[in-house]
């Protein structure tokens, strides 16, 4: 039996079946990657703060404190740190697409145009979470630097404390 676009039921079924296993797995992709960039940002904000409590509490316990005032630069990059690791956390960088509200939408066409159609959407989508994906990224990088560069300062500092 033919609907009113000239597919047959079984081929409207498998068209629909392919549909929604294309755009389910973009979807599980995507949500993988934003899942592990939020998970690597949480932990460099935890990292940070926890080596921001250390390097704050430290100073007191060292001998000869004579340039204690040096220990205020790694303690601001560690805090650098976590916050830029917040900022990533808090950019929203996953759009769903539902799979079965946009097969709903592209019923009524033709094979070519319902895969057109739904191929631009999903690319729309894709371009979407990738940019924001990137924003991410790029801030995570930089509270990585920063820690890095906390880690290093904190030990000449602490050297410098010690060796004074």
């Amino acid at each position: 039996m033919k609907g009113h676009n000239g597919m047959s039921q079984g081929m409207a079924e498998k068209r629909d079946k392919l549909i929604y296993d294309a755009v389910n797995d973009r979807y599980e992709l995507e949500w993988k990657r934003t899942n592990d960039l939020d998970s690597k940002a949480s932990n460099v904000v935890g990292f940070s703060g926890i080596l921001a409590t250390l390097t704050a509490g430290i100073t007191h316990f060292l001998p000869n404190v004579h340039y204690e005032w040096l220990f205020l630069i790694p303690l601001a990059l560690f805090i650098l740190s976590a916050l830029f690791g917040l900022l990533a956390l808090w950019i929203t960088s996953f759009t769903a697409i539902n799979p079965d509200a946009l097969i709903e939408g592209y019923k009524d066409r033709t094979e070519i145009e319902a895969l057109i159609a739904i191929a631009a959407t999903t690319s729309i989508h894709t371009i979407y979470n990738f940019s924001q994906n990137q924003r991410k990224v790029w801030r995570m990088y930089a509270s990585f630097i920063l820690l890095v560069l906390a880690v290093i300062l904190f030990f000449i500092v602490s050297i410098i404390n010690w060796v004074m």
